[in-house]
């Protein structure tokens, strides 16, 4: 059957494009840098049936806007855009591609780590400036440091085992895992706590719910080690932002690398842009050419396993409530 989705963005991935026009979709998208007012203004005159997204908010008056929709459905992992308990509760399942960007993520992860304890965005500047600091400088390797991971999903995990052959110690703190999801070489923590004042490297890999919100807060950046590095690939917000300035500024850790921020895009004047010891990305951790294909071809498939009453992985399914019996594995 041929389908309205709205993707909101101007594109997927070539193959995911490829396979809405073989599943006979009529496929409206959002033009970059619109207002999200376009969204719902495509969604009530087109009353349509799923909507893919990536960028922008589907809150409630979206998620109100077409009486036929019946799947939001994300192009990634993370569904901080969506409300969800809007969705559930209009018996509307929101579905997630999960672990289609996994390796990507961990590997910026890994760069960012091996960047930060090799000090590669200063000596790049030193160069440049004409500096050549090959008789004073020392950097620091990676191997037999000690990890703490906050969250041992997919990004979490998958970072883990490109960490194993370093020869690190690894320590996971994820409260919502069996013992069993704990593979060789990574310790278990019962709380942040247990390890926070002992590693030398925190890389967060978990959601921004309203119990991780500001978790990484001025208290735990006071337990941690003024050699200490953080790592945050995971979604802005969890790290609180002025925390990690004073942090920085004051040498209570020696330095971060950040992917997510509270806001995006950031303001301008942002005060961790005054910070030496700290390199950004723009939020594109989990982004390849490779997971672009993965992400958008799941969207897909999840969005069409909903419209068409079929089964579908249920560690895809964000609101399990909402989900059709016919679409239970």
């Amino acid at each position: 059957m041929g389908y309205k989705i709205l993707i909101t963005a101007p594109t997927l991935a070539d193959k995911a494009m490829a396979l809405l026009d073989e599943l006979g979709a009529t496929v409206f998208t959002v033009p970059d840098g619109s207002p999200d007012s376009v969204i719902y203004d495509i969604a009530v005159t087109e009353q349509i049936d799923g909507i893919i997204v990536r960028i922008g908010e589907i809150d409630a008056r979206v998620i109100d806007a077409s009486k036929k929709l019946r799947v939001l459905s994300k192009n990634g992992i993370g569904v901080d855009n969506v409300d969800l308990a809007h969705a559930t509760k209009r018996g509307i399942p929101v579905v997630n591609g999960r672990n289609s960007n996994s390796q990507s993520v961990a590997e910026h992860a890994l760069g960012m780590i091996i960047a930060q304890l090799k000090d590669f965005r200063r000596l790049d500047t030193s160069v440049r400036a004409g500096k050549w600091e090959k008789a004073t400088y020392y950097g620091t390797e990676l191997s037999g440091k000690h990890v703490g991971l906050i969250g041992l999903g997919g990004n979490g995990s998958a970072l883990a085992r490109l960490l194993v052959p370093f020869g690190v110690k690894i320590t996971a703190y994820d409260p919502y895992l069996d013992d069993t999801e704990f593979f060789q070489g990574v310790n278990r923590a019962a709380h942040m706590d247990d390890f926070l004042s002992d590693i030398d490297i925190l890389s967060i890999h978990c959601p921004r719910t309203s119990e991780t919100d500001g978790m990484i807060d001025g208290d735990s950046f006071r337990k941690m080690k003024p050699t200490a590095h953080l790592i945050n690939c995971a979604r802005g917000g969890i790290v609180d932002e002025d925390a990690l300035v004073t942090a920085l500024n004051e040498g209570q850790i020696a330095g971060a690398a950040i992917d997510v921020f509270d806001v995006e895009a950031p303001p301008t004047n942002h005060p961790l842009w005054q910070c030496p010891n700290v390199m950004l990305s723009p939020h594109i951790a989990g982004v390849t050419h490779e997971s672009f294909t993965r992400m958008g071809t799941m969207a897909v498939e999840n969005a069409y396993r909903i419209l068409n009453g079929e089964p579908i992985n249920p560690a895809c399914v964000i609101n399990p409530e909402a989900l059709p019996d016919k679409c239970r594995t």
